[in-house]
């Protein structure tokens, strides 16, 4: 027993990647996310609408999505009578929810980021005015931007990939999961 929990402790120190490729120009928008651990990827094409999933780098499962026509269906709505859970008891969530998302959200590593773009608003004067905002944070990523005053476009090529390690996710959820008030809280939910 002890084995299997130290293996499973040690799988859990290896790095889950994402990388994340987007473009746009023109209205038209592609794009692809793939997620990669150990031996395991999940890739996901937006123009052709697939997923893949891959071990070893050989394609397990192979799934095209197609586009359902809108049904015409008259569908009847069914309002069922049942309690819903008070506002005052989910409250006392929101500061530890939001302390588990920040510290959820530090776990990713960025190991790229590169964004490219030209855009252009409707006013030139908001055009340079988000200029701004775009040279302040240039410095930390490699941000190229381009602003067309002449008319409102948006045209990007975005590249970024990250990581974080799964063990690193246990101690925010077990902060979050025996914190007093999310427990209290919890209580009273089930309870209502």
């Amino acid at each position: 027993m002890g084995i299997v929990i130290v293996m499973i402790i040690v799988v859990l120190l290896f790095p889950v990647t994402i990388r994340a490729r987007s473009s746009g120009s023109e209205g038209i928008i592609d794009g692809s996310l793939s997620i990669s651990w150990l031996i395991l990827a999940i890739q996901y094409e937006l123009k052709d609408k697939q997923t893949d999933i891959l071990i070893l780098g050989r394609t397990l499962i192979h799934r095209q999505y197609k586009e359902k026509p809108p049904e015409t269906k008259d569908i009847k709505k069914s309002v069922k009578s049942r309690s819903i859970p008070q506002v005052k008891n989910f409250t006392p969530l929101i500061g530890p929810l939001m302390r588990l998302i920040r510290d959820l959200l530090s776990i990713f590593k960025f190991r790229h980021f590169e964004l490219d773009t030209v855009y252009g608003l409707e006013d030139p004067a908001y055009t340079g005015m988000l200029t701004g905002y775009l040279h302040a944070l240039s410095g930390q990523y490699n941000i190229s931007f381009t602003p067309d005053f002449t008319q409102p476009v948006l045209d990007w090529d975005l590249d970024l990939a990250t990581a974080f390690t799964p063990i690193a996710v246990v101690p925010p959820i077990t902060r979050f999961a025996t914190n007093p008030r999310v427990l209290r809280s919890g209580w009273r939910i089930i309870r209502s």
